[in-house]
C-alpha cells in the first residue's frame, strides 16, 4: 500500500467511523449491558440500542477500499467491527456465544477499546503524512483500478519471470480487449508496488466487467480443482497400496480444469455472439486468455478491483452496472481469501 492510499484510508476512517459516531453507538449498547450485569438492578431492554448500532454498522460500505486498505483496517482493529463483519460480531456477542450479560458487556467494551485505539493510530498516521504527499488519482470516472498481485507460485524473482508474466498478461488483455473491439493498449499501467509485486492498471468498465467475470469463474474452477488435488494428497499421505486412485484423482483435477475453461469460453462466445468461422481469431485469443487466468489464480496470483463512486451523477443503468460490479469484486475477494486459507493449510500439512 502506497502513502497516498494510506492517507485516503485515514480520511475514510474519519468520515465513516468517527463522524458517523460508531463508537458512541457501541457505548450506548455497552452502558445498558453494564447496567444489566449489576446485581439487584432491574434489567432494561437493549433492543433499540442494538438496532441503532446494527443500522449504522450496515451503512458502512467497504467496497470502495482496496484489499490492502481492508487488511490495514483490520490490523487497526476497526475492520471487523464495522460493515457486515461488525453486524456479525455484535450478533455473536449478544446472542450466539453469549455466556451472561456481564460477559457480553466486557466483549463490547473490548470492541470499543480496539476501535478507539485504531482511530488514535489513524489520526497519528494522518498527522504525520498528510502534508508530505500528493493525492493520487487511481482511476478516472469511467475507469476501474485493477491490481494484479504476483504472489504464491505466481511470484516474480527475476527479469525472466517478469518477461514471462508480461507476455502472459499481454495475451490475457488481448483476448479480453478483442471481445470489445479494443486493443491491449487500452489497458494503462499506472503504478507498481514492492514486496509481493503488484501491478496497478487502469481499465475501462467494459474490460473490468469481462475480466472480473472471467476471474470469478476461474477462481470457482480453481476451488474445485484444488479440492480434488487435496483429496489426492490425502490418499498419498495414507500410503495406501492403491496409488492408482491418487493418480486418477490428479487426472480428474486436470479434466475438471479443462471442462471449467471450456465452459467459461462457451459462455462468453455466446454472450458476445462470436462466429467461430468469421471470428475465430477472437475465440482463440479468448480461450488463451482464460487458460492463462485460470493458471494465474491456481498458482496463487491475485487480482483486486477498485471502483470510485465518482463525482458525476450516474444514470440508473450505470448505477446498476456499478452495483453489480462491486458484488462481483466482493465475491472475488471472498474466494481469494478462502483459497489462500486452503493453500496455507496445505503448506502446513
Amino acid at each position: 500500500m502506497n502513502v497516498s492510499e494510506l492517507l485516503n484510508l485515514t480520511t475514510w476512517i474519519d468520515e465513516k467511523v468517527v463522524k458517523a459516531q460508531i463508537v458512541k453507538k457501541y457505548e450506548a449498547l455497552h452502558s445498558i449491558l453494564q447496567q444489566n450485569s449489576q446485581p439487584n438492578q432491574q434489567k432494561q431492554p437493549f433492543e433499540s440500542q442494538k438496532d441503532e448500532l446494527i443500522t449504522i454498522l450496515g451503512g458502512v460500505n467497504l467496497d470502495g477500499l482496496t484489499k490492502d486498505q481492508l487488511n490495514f483496517l483490520n490490523n487497526l482493529g476497526i475492520g471487523n467491527a464495522v460493515g457486515e463483519a461488525g453486524i456479525g460480531l455484535v450478533e455473536d456477542v449478544l446472542f450466539k456465544n453469549v455466556i451472561d450479560v456481564a460477559t457480553s458487556a466486557q466483549k463490547v467494551e473490548e470492541i470499543i477499546k480496539r476501535i478507539n485505539e485504531g482511530i488514535e493510530k489513524s489520526n497519528q498516521i494522518k498527522a504525520g503524512i498528510e502534508n508530505c504527499t500528493e493525492e493520487e488519482a487511481y482511476e478516472a470516472e469511467d475507469e476501474v483500478l485493477m491490481r494484479i498481485a504476483f504472489t504464491g507460485k505466481a511470484s516474480m524473482s527475476s527479469v525472466t519471470d517478469f518477461k514471462s508474466w508480461g507476455n502472459i498478461w499481454y495475451d490475457i488483455f488481448r483476448g479480453i480487449a478483442m471481445l470489445h473491439n479494443l486493443s491491449p493498449e487500452n489497458v494503462k499501467i499506472i503504478g507498481a508496488t514492492q514486496g509481493s509485486i503488484v501491478l496497478e492498471l487502469a481499465v475501462i468498465i467494459d474490460i473490468a466487467t469481462t475480466a472480473s467475470g472471467i476471474i470469478l469463474a476461474a477462481l470457482q474452477v480453481t476451488e474445485k480443482v484444488l479440492d480434488i488435488r487435496m483429496k489426492a494428497e490425502e490418499i498419498r499421505e495414507l500410503k495406501l497400496k492403491n496409488i492408482k486412485l491418487a493418480k486418477d484423482l490428479e487426472k480428474e483435477a486436470e479434466n475438471e480444469k479443462r471442462i471449467g475453461i471450456d465452459e467459461i469460453t462457451v459462455r462468453l462466445v455466446n454472450k458476445f455472439s462470436l462466429d467461430q468461422n468469421n471470428q475465430g481469431d477472437k475465440v482463440t485469443a479468448l480461450d488463451k486468455a482464460i487458460n492463462n487466468l485460470v493458471d494465474f489464480v491456481e498458482m496463487g496470483g491475485e487480482v483486486d478491483f477498485v471502483m470510485s463512486d465518482g463525482k458525476k451523477p450516474d444514470d440508473k443503468e450505470n448505477q446498476k452496472e456499478k452495483h453489480e460490479l462491486r458484488i462481483v469484486f466482493q465475491e472475488i475477494r471472498n474466494l481469494e481469501r478462502k483459497l489462500s486459507l486452503t493453500e496455507s493449510r496445505r503448506d502446513v500439512e
